[in-house]
């Protein structure tokens, strides 16, 4: 009986250090971000992400931060993988919507190629 309590405890315990674990990369990963280091904010996500693959707010987050390295097709399979994860958060659509308006900028500013240049 008390190795069935001892290995439930050790169980409780790896668990809590999973969750404390998969926080601090998610914690560490926003502050990076907000100081514009998008590589090492990133590379903090993808591991936040390797630990909790069903959050909408992962999914986001890394959305913002591949927007911040320029890869937005990449972002944009991300907002979408969490809007398909959360359809009703506003915050998550709201991000997804200003999004696809700077691609849809950055597409008219863009100049077209003259002909006979490449």
């Amino acid at each position: 009986m008390k190795k069935i309590i001892l290995l439930s405890l050790g169980f409780m315990l790896l668990a809590g250090c999973a969750v404390n674990r998969y926080r601090s990369d998610f914690d560490f990963a926003n502050k990076l971000a907000s100081e514009g280091l998008w590589k090492e904010a990133y590379f903090r996500m993808q591991k936040a992400l390797t630990m909790n693959k069903g959050s909408a707010q992962l999914h986001n987050n890394l959305a913002v931060i591949l927007e911040g390295l320029g890869r937005s097709a990449e972002a944009g399979q991300e907002y979408q993988q969490a809007m398909k994860l959360a359809p009703g958060n506003t915050l998550i659509q709201g991000n997804y919507d200003r999004f696809k308006k700077n691609q849809k900028k950055e597409k008219q500013e863009k100049p077209e190629p003259e002909e006979g240049k490449k």
